[in-house]
């Protein structure tokens, strides 16, 4: 009985321990995140920004444009120097900041290849910039000449990503923003140059799809008009007029002859899944053509047979005639004799 009072008060410290041990951890995960909040929130104080600006040491985007590591060398220094911010003070710090945030963004998105959204946090960095003027004119030069450096290295980026893009929709698109990173950085003529590259390339692009959809439009249409004529049992007996049977083979070279020519365009413009569907069709529409053709040729022999067989007895009736028509003179000329004598 004893052992059992003892074996229940341990099995009771146990669990005790073990729901004080659960409820430290989830007081220590809420402490943490109260303190990622907290340190997630904008600085307010000299202090703040100092440590801020002190933690942004060794940035590889800051690294890479120095005069962004020169910005967050003033800010720091600034900081430790000033006592309490006034408003203006305050204003002149988050500019600061924002400046820096925004384009280590932009830098990060190009490093990661997602170059619209690279553009989109530069384009937000020139905006900030543009607050930090109105308070600091000098940082504002520095910021910009490392943004318009940093669009001219997007826009040599950019433009080799175009060079080997396999799908044209791609290439035109990274094309475009290679103009717009090139007119950012104050390169116009190259900017007017991949501007009129993907202008070109679009047209053409679009003039290949316009190709495609009727190519697809077209043969839809006779195999929907042509439903058995994958048998050539089913060619044949498609249609009453026999006539129609051969406008169908014709139609089917056509729209074969068309099929074929947009999966080469599919193919050019390196869009696989369009490839792919344009091959399978391509095959419907030859087994289509195929049967149509071997239809044609049955059609072809039985008219054959029949005008032969038409030949044959007209022809038999023609020597029949011709024999009748000389025995008759035969007998003409006989009974002419006989009445000589």
């Amino acid at each position: 009985m004893t052992e059992t009072r003892t074996t229940r008060t341990r099995t009771t410290r146990t669990a005790a321990a073990c729901a004080l041990a659960a409820l430290l951890v989830l007081a220590t995960i809420a402490a943490g995140g109260v303190g990622t909040a907290a340190a997630q929130e904008d600085p307010e104080t000299a202090n703040e920004y100092f440590e801020t600006f002190r933690a942004m040491e060794g940035t590889e985007a800051y690294q890479e444009y120095e005069e962004f590591e020169t910005m967050r060398t003033f800010a720091v220094s600034r900081a430790q120097e000033v006592g309490t911010l006034d408003d203006a003070d305050r204003a002149e710090f988050a500019a600061v900041l924002d400046t820096m945030v925004a384009f280590e963004r932009a830098y990060e998105r190009a490093g990661a290849g997602e170059y619209e959204a690279s553009l989109a946090a530069a384009e937000e960095a020139e905006a900030e910039i543009d607050e930090l003027e109105s308070y600091e004119e000098t940082q504002a030069t520095l910021a910009n000449l490392a943004v318009t450096r940093f669009y001219a290295s997007l826009g040599d980026g950019l433009r080799d990503q175009a060079s080997s893009a396999e799908r044209t929709p791609d290439r035109i698109e990274l094309l475009s923003m290679t103009a717009t990173a090139y007119e950012r950085a104050n390169r116009p003529n190259e900017a007017a140059e991949f501007n009129l590259q993907a202008e070109q390339l679009s047209a053409e692009y679009d003039a290949a799809v316009e190709r495609m959809d009727e190519a697809e439009a077209t043969a839809g249409a006779l195999l929907d008009q042509c439903l058995n004529c994958d048998t050539v049992a089913g060619a044949v007996g498609g249609s009453a007029n026999p006539v129609r049977t051969f406008e169908r083979y014709q139609e089917s070279q056509e729209a074969l002859s068309d099929v074929q020519a947009a999966q080469a365009d599919a193919s050019e413009n390196g869009l696989d899944d369009r490839t792919a569907d344009l091959r399978a069709l391509a095959s419907d529409v030859g087994d289509t053509q195929f049967s149509l053709a071997a239809a044609s040729v049955s059609i072809l022999v039985g008219y054959g047979l029949v005008v032969g067989l038409i030949g044959t007895a007209v022809l038999s009736r023609i020597f029949l005639w011709r024999r009748t028509y000389e025995m008759a003179q035969i007998g003409s000329i006989v009974s002419g004799g006989e009445n000589d004598v």
